[in-house]
């Protein structure tokens, strides 16, 4: 059956934001008993109690960084005596950010951009917050990220200890880890665990089943009646499952929706959402680089120029000769930003003991489709995913999420 095509003014999305991984849903299904431990977890706070510290852990894409959003949503309506803050650590990632952050949510403006210290920064929130007789939940979004250069340890005791400088002072933390395989013994110091004491929250991948339904109401809500197809739904709920991340999904459907809206068709084909794929396959990888500083993205652009001319993998030295051409860094700066590079599971990094010690250098699956801009109309896509599109037309900036 042929629809008939869509005219210039004609769209397919009736609210393109329902596709945003920043869109709040009104409902939130299948995540009830994650939502009752948080709320167990602020019930002191809300009683004038300092919150029981707590870790969401969970795969990308499992609703962490959604269940607290929402029921920091529901504190703020039902009181005034809890200040919650949520910090995304993905681009908040130095202490005066963070703390920055907490004091605009606190006094409702950004501190002096410079000139003040950080110590003076959290005095004053305290005060403020002894003041209103109100608790301060701070929620670390993505905590693994503040690891490598001691951040975490160094903002975990900050704020936990503020009681001890200003006494009266409650406050507490929520940390989001996607990274499984963080152990924060082995990454905090004593001093900051035994503060810490957090409980585990864990958020398991969604099921097909979960997947189909969440899917379906998004469309319901964001796009207009029979624009995904029984078959094209089917293909976007199986490859949605198969990567455990439902961020996946949403962003198939927009890609494809706004591939069928430019041909001026009113059906999403299987086709679109294969094509789609392609591109949103590689968003995690995407959107870790585009949180990587200047000096850390040298690095890996000079790792993966090594590993794309050799015929093998790229070695340390080679990378550093490289580097080198282009700025001055010492070798254990160097070093310190491979093995970023590395926590951030962009590369790994291995020892080989042949005439001396030579570490080799691997690019991790879909970091080189990331930074590789290829020819043809993939190219734009991928820079899209990777959150550095320049074309001015994109609805979709930076759509890597």
């Amino acid at each position: 059956m042929r629809h008939p095509s869509l005219m210039s003014d004609q769209t397919l999305f009736r609210d393109p934001a329902i596709f945003e991984t920043t869109h709040l849903p009104e409902v939130f299904n299948y995540r009830d008993a994650q939502m009752n431990d948080l709320a167990f977890a602020l019930r002191p706070a809300v009683q004038g109690f300092s919150p029981l510290n707590t870790v969401l852990r969970g795969p990308p894409g499992t609703g962490k960084t959604t269940a607290v959003r929402r029921i920091f949503a529901e504190v703020r309506e039902v009181t005034q005596r809890v200040v919650p803050v949520l910090v995304s650590c993905q681009t908040e990632r130095a202490p005066n950010t963070i703390y920055s952050q907490i004091f605009f949510a606190v006094f409702g403006h950004m501190p002096p951009r410079s000139g003040v210290a950080n110590e003076r920064i959290l005095e004053k929130v305290a005060l403020r917050l002894i003041e209103r007789k109100a608790a301060l939940v701070v929620c670390l979004d993505d905590a693994h990220y503040l690891i490598p250069d001691g951040t975490l340890n160094r903002v975990l005791s900050a704020i936990l200890r503020m009681y001890e400088a200003w006494p009266g002072t409650h406050t507490g933390v929520f940390l989001t880890i996607s990274d499984l395989a963080t152990d924060f013994s082995r990454t905090l110091n004593p001093a900051t665990l035994s503060v810490l004491h957090a409980a585990n929250v864990y958020f398991m991948p969604y099921g097909a089943a979960e997947i189909r339904e969440i899917l379906l109401d998004r469309i319901r809500m964001g796009l207009y009646p029979g624009v995904v197809p029984p078959a094209a739904l089917e293909y976007l709920v199986e490859r949605t499952y198969a990567c455990g991340d439902l961020r996946m999904g949403l962003d198939l459907v927009r890609r494809a929706a706004t591939t069928a809206e430019r041909e001026a068709r009113t059906e999403v084909t299987v086709g679109d959402l294969a094509a789609a794929f392609e591109v949103s396959r590689h968003l995690e990888v995407a959107t870790v680089v585009r949180t990587l500083s200047s000096s850390e993205r040298a690095v890996l652009d000079a790792v993966l120029a090594a590993w794309v001319e050799g015929d093998g993998p790229a070695t340390a030295g080679a990378v550093y000769k490289r580097l080198g051409e282009r700025e001055r860094i010492s070798y254990s700066t160097f070093h310190e930003r491979l093995g970023k590079l590395e926590f951030l599971r962009l590369l790994d990094l291995k020892v080989r003991h042949e005439k001396g010690r030579t570490r080799e250098i691997f690019v991790r699956e879909g970091v080189e489709e990331v930074l590789q801009v290829p020819a043809g109309s993939s190219g734009a896509s991928l820079k899209c995913a990777a959150g550095v599109c320049d074309d001015e037309k994109c609805r979709y900036e930076g759509g890597g999420g």
